[in-house]
């Protein structure tokens, strides 16, 4: 080995080790686990005391705005067979549930390209549009939503 390969290398020992401990720290970093406590909420979902329709799309999404970024939000969808959902990790707190309940209408015909499409209709409510208001203090593996 040359001098000068031997001194090429002994620049580059610090730069590769300050690489290796920075790919480390932002390993550690973004390894680690949710500082939010969260809690297990289950339950089922209705609309006006029936079923969701079956041909429905259905989820819910719990929301913590004391919470920052995503670590205060969770989404779960909900099965339109039975209207039941399950949230492992619900972010404790006072939280707000938003629902997204659509399914597609009949099959119209585009007057301009002439394509067959079908509209996406709402079935959530107004009056809850904004989120259902609650308390998440612990498991509660029987909050049922009637919308």
């Amino acid at each position: 080995m040359t001098a000068t390969a031997s001194t090429n290398t002994n620049r580059c020992r610090p730069r590769i080790v300050l690489a290796v401990a920075v790919a480390m720290l932002a390993t550690a970093v973004g390894c680690g686990g949710s500082s939010t406590p969260t809690a297990h909420v289950s339950g089922k979902v209705t609309l006006d005391g029936k079923a969701i329709p079956s041909d429905a799309e259905a989820s819910v999404m719990f929301v913590n705005d004391q919470v920052e970024g995503e670590e205060g939000k969770v989404s779960v969808p909900i099965n339109t067979s039975d209207g039941s959902y399950d949230s492992p990790n619900t972010p404790q707190g006072d939280i707000r549930a938003y629902f997204s309940i659509t399914r597609k209408g009949p099959p119209k015909v585009s007057e301009r390209t002439g394509e067959e499409y079908r509209e996406t209709i709402n079935l959530v409510p107004a009056k809850v549009a904004t989120g259902i208001p609650l308390t998440v203090s612990g498991d509660n593996t029987n909050q049922n939503f009637e919308l």
